[in-house]
């Protein structure tokens, strides 16, 4: 049962809710609340779910959104009503919304402390660990709300969805009413659901880690056209190594009809490559100061590195050799910290699998 949005003081955009998460398989997304300008993202995020997955969201055949819906799912005042969005390359792969209730379930404001939540998730990404991504998050955020319990109603044939309230390490009860099965968790943390986190993210690094060191794409960003340049000069050197995963050439100032260089795709940018590729390596002249992370290399790689040509004792860049100068850059986690991860040598990679 949803319940119908009610008037209330809105409240300022939490950004503090915003954050970097490492999924089961070692990608990247970005976790962030849902706002009145994400209309279209959620339009073309509905538009890519399944009839099925569709149905188990709404109980009923449910093929478009109205846009009375549209509103409602983009209008929140961040206290009684909340949606959080997974994003990849700023585009939606899931959301989670939760309404507070009142002991009847209709919509409430505090000192009610219970409220409904409700997940949708891509069927291309499910199985990833979105959906327990998004459950820990928007625990944390009802919490600090001052919301003790969520009620959820879930149908019988939704394994997926039961097993990740039920894996999710809070204390809960169970119920089969009027045809579905009616979850109602407490969000105190436990022993249980913290080694949960714990250990989800701990698995999530170990992928990331892995897609780092032994990549099955890699994109090489600043490849000239002309030979000799640093970027062009990692291109060939990776091929030439014998790398066997999947290649690309990624740089903004190639025509737009250039199809492939050195026989690799051509693209002018990384959202152009169907796929998210495991490694970005990244041509940049040496800083004067340290370089802010791009956005774009951040949602669509799941991991970036950099390559720049060392200096001269005179300080002028020497012309670039056959081997670069790598430094690799780590990818924040869940809790916005960084892990640390090995410094490279100019051995190409070796891919997954």
């Amino acid at each position: 049962m949803e319940p119908t949005p009610e008037q209330s003081p809105h409240h300022a955009y939490p950004d503090h809710w915003e954050a970097d998460v490492v999924l089961r398989d070692g990608g990247t997304a970005r976790i962030r609340p849902i706002t009145t300008d994400d209309a279209e993202r959620l339009v073309s995020f509905y538009e890519q779910v399944s009839d099925e997955s569709k149905y188990y969201r709404f109980f009923a055949p449910y093929p478009r959104l109205s846009d009375r819906d549209v509103h409602r799912f983009t209008h929140h005042d961040y206290v009684d009503r909340v949606g959080l969005a997974v994003t990849i390359g700023g585009e939606f792969i899931g959301t989670v919304r939760y309404d507070r209730i009142d002991d009847t379930g209709r919509p409430a404001s505090a000192p009610a402390d219970e409220a409904e939540v409700a997940f949708l998730v891509q069927d291309a990404h499910q199985g990833r660990g979105v959906a327990s991504a998004l459950l820990e998050h928007i625990a944390a955020v009802a919490r600090e709300r001052g919301i003790r319990r969520f009620a959820a109603e879930v149908l019988p044939a939704n394994n997926k969805m039961i097993k990740v309230f039920r894996d999710g390490g809070y204390t809960q009860r169970r119920s089969f009413e009027d045809g579905s099965v009616h979850l109602t968790l407490d969000l105190e943390p436990t022993e249980k659901s913290l080694a949960v986190q714990r250990g989800r993210e701990q698995r999530a690094e170990a992928r990331s880690v892995q897609r780092l060191l032994a990549p099955g794409s890699v994109a090489v960003i600043g490849t000239g056209r002309t030979p000799g340049g640093v970027g062009r000069t990692v291109l060939r050197n990776l091929l030439a190594a014998g790398y066997t995963g999947r290649t690309y050439a990624v740089n903004r100032a190639f025509d737009e009809g250039l199809a492939t260089l050195d026989g690799v795709p051509a693209h002018r940018s990384l959202g152009e490559i169907d796929e998210q590729v495991d490694l970005a390596v990244h041509r940049r002249p040496r800083p004067t100061r340290p370089p802010r992370p791009s956005p774009t290399a951040a949602s669509t790689a799941s991991r970036a590195w950099s390559s720049s040509p060392p200096d001269t004792p005179s300080g002028a860049p020497r012309a670039a050799s056959s081997s670069a100068n790598w430094s690799a850059r780590p990818a924040r986690t869940a809790c916005g910290s960084s892990a640390r991860t090995p410094s490279a040598s100019s051995t190409p990679p070796r891919p997954s699998g």
